[in-house]
């Protein structure tokens, strides 16, 4: 059992010095304010549940990204199916060809992003999302934003709550089947360094990340732990397609 209770009883019996936590899951549910709470002498490297919105909510970290500047794709968020198909035709998608990602904004394990390439295709992938249930809870909000081309790569950063250094970035293969014709996965595979992340480019990204944590600390939810910031290197700069 991994719920807080079975790891705070964990950490009591073997007299645990620090934990380090991994999964997404456990940071959204507050294991490190748990942690704080119950053994204050044990280290926790981690954000609190507050500081893990970035992660545990799309909405949330695009809402966050648009506040402070920091290069995204546009994008709206919705509640409501009826609204957010609504969106999807007003947009002309198949006259104009503006491609939008579907996504779901909570936890997914990797798997809540839909790419579908038609007006109707955008629609389906909605109601899959937010009517189907495809992704359980995590669907109950949803993000539709506007459809980046250029190579990604996973970029990781170790964050003090002040300061975030960048690790060097990775590419993943997180499409199915041959010429990434399949669904997304949680991805199938991974190397780095990354040769398309350049110095230059690596610098972007950093000062990015650093403004996060920055800006994070200003809201009085200071960031610690890995950072993970999946990015879009586009022909005008690297853009923030997820934390």
């Amino acid at each position: 059992p991994t719920d807080n209770s079975s790891m705070i009883a964990l950490c009591k019996r073997v007299g645990a010095a620090m934990v380090v936590i991994g999964p997404e899951a456990p940071l959204v549910d507050g294991l490190v304010d748990q942690l704080a709470e119950d053994c204050p002498d044990v280290l926790a490297f981690g954000p609190t549940q507050a500081a893990a919105q970035l992660e545990a909510s799309k909405a949330f970290s695009k809402d966050f990204l648009n506040e402070y500047g920091i290069p995204t794709a546009s994008y709206q968020s919705f509640t409501d199916a009826d609204k957010a198909i609504e969106y999807v035709k007003s947009l002309d998608i198949d006259t104009t060809k503006n491609r939008q990602v579907v996504k779901a904004s909570g936890l997914a394990a990797g798997k809540g992003v839909l790419l579908p390439t038609s007006e109707a295709e955008t629609i389906a992938a909605v109601n899959e999302i937010m009517t189907d249930k495809a992704f359980g809870a995590a669907g109950d909000t949803c993000v539709i934003e506007s459809f980046l081309t250029g190579p990604e790569a996973s970029c990781l950063a170790f964050c003090d709550g002040k300061t975030a250094v960048l690790l060097p970035a990775a590419q993943d293969h997180k499409r199915a089947l041959d010429n990434d014709q399949g669904l997304n996965t949680g991805g199938m595979g991974a190397y780095a360094p990354a040769p398309c992340v350049t110095p230059h480019l690596h610098r972007q990204t950093e000062v990015m990340c650093q403004l996060t944590v920055q800006k994070m600390a200003e809201r009085g939810t200071p960031y610690i732990g890995i950072l993970y910031a999946g990015m879009m290197l586009t022909p005008t700069g690297p853009q923030v397609l997820e934390f």
